[in-house]
């Protein structure tokens, strides 16, 4: 009994380090300033947003963000109108899901697809941004 009782210690502690592994990100890796830009032909009116996405890291595990959205809109005279946002990142990844807490991306669902390797040695030239459903269209970020 005790050594049944001892290999199902080993084998829990054994699966909670290749689960605590497998929510690792090297997300200092995507650290700085991100972009997303986008234009359409609305009703004879050509609307655009460009989306600046700032991600800082506070210590390990500790991520934020920043959105600077601008919208010109020929519709209302072509004045840029200018939003700002800012919340946190979840610390724990889920599903490859990388997702944003707080802000207009948390309040709508968004999260970053974090891709198999985990961005593990080298940064990303692009990001991609998806929320839940109905909450908004799927956004390509790169850098400058």
């Amino acid at each position: 009994m005790d050594k049944i009782i001892k290999n199902f210690g080993v084998i829990l502690f054994a699966s909670l380090i290749l689960t605590s592994c497998s929510g690792t990100i090297k997300g200092s890796n995507t650290v700085g300033n991100w972009y997303h830009y986008i234009s359409r032909n609305m009703g004879g009116y050509q609307i655009s947003q460009e989306t600046k996405l700032i991600i800082t890291r506070n210590g390990p595990g500790d991520y934020e963000y920043r959105l600077e959205q601008t919208v010109i809109d020929a519709m209302y005279g072509g004045q840029p109108k200018i939003e700002y946002s800012n919340g946190r990142f979840e610390e724990n990844i889920s599903d490859n899901k990388w997702r944003f807490n707080g802000g207009d991306f948390g309040n709508r669902g968004g999260y970053i697809q974090v891709p198999s390797d985990n961005w593990d040695d080298y940064k990303p030239s692009e990001i991609i941004v998806l929320f839940d459903s109905n909450q908004g269209n799927s956004m390509i970020f790169k850098k400058n």
